[in-house]
């Protein structure tokens, strides 16, 4: 998996720093102690990595941009519909993760299709029907090849790539990424694994409560 040792390298160099910033202040004391994930500007005050500007169409046809997530929190992944690994797995994770939410107003999920070659709308629409997907606050977004791979690799800092070797012709990560209403990278969760996406949950719960001051069941 071209780039995963070094983005993963990345990520526990900066979640130590982050979490060593976060133990030594005492003056916060209502950081939940979550990472901050991907590359940091140490300076006179360090500034954190934020997933970056996107306009994608969602399955609505309607343009989805950053600025609609500003201010929530919120749940990313990449797949694509014809997937014949990882992506079941991690759709039935997300659909049990929503619905395991549902008392939280704020959080919504976005996922991201890598084949926008054959996952077109209409054929958005019938993937969510046959998976028998609510998406009062799930997105399925679309856009042009190199666009979401920048997206992922740089925005998201996982792999999403075309990759003949692979199965179903790409590659991209198992991972849903939590972000946080700044649009911080605050964890990263195999998608695939009911106690990883439990996990999520928790950590989705303690950001809300302990940096927002958000009460959930």
């Amino acid at each position: 998996m071209r780039n995963t040792f070094y983005l993963f390298f990345a990520f526990l160099l900066f979640a130590c720093n982050s979490n060593s910033e976060a133990n030594e202040n005492t003056d916060e004391p209502t950081h939940s102690g979550l990472p901050y994930l991907g590359f940091h500007d140490f300076g006179v005050d360090t500034i954190y990595h934020t997933v970056p500007h996107f306009a994608l169409m969602a399955q609505d046809s309607s343009i989805v941009k950053k600025e609609m997530f500003e201010g929530k929190v919120h749940v990313a992944n990449f797949f694509f519909t014809s997937c014949p690994a990882i992506c079941p797995a991690m759709i039935e994770q997300m659909k049990r993760l929503q619905g395991n939410t549902s008392d939280i107003e704020e959080i919504k999920f976005l996922s991201h299709t890598i084949d926008p070659e054959r996952d077109s709308i209409p054929r958005l629409n019938w993937y969510i029907n046959e998976k028998g997907i609510d998406t009062h606050n799930w997105y399925f977004l679309y856009g042009e090849r190199e666009y979401v791979y920048d997206l992922g690799e740089n925005g998201y800092m996982i792999n999403a790539m075309e990759d003949e070797a692979a199965e179903g012709g790409f590659l991209h990560s198992e991972h849903f990424v939590l972000i946080d209403r700044e649009g911080h990278i605050r964890g990263l969760y195999d998608g695939t694994q009911t106690t990883e996406v439990d996990r999520l949950e928790k950590d989705i719960r303690k950001l809300l409560k302990i940096e927002y001051g958000v009460e959930t069941k």
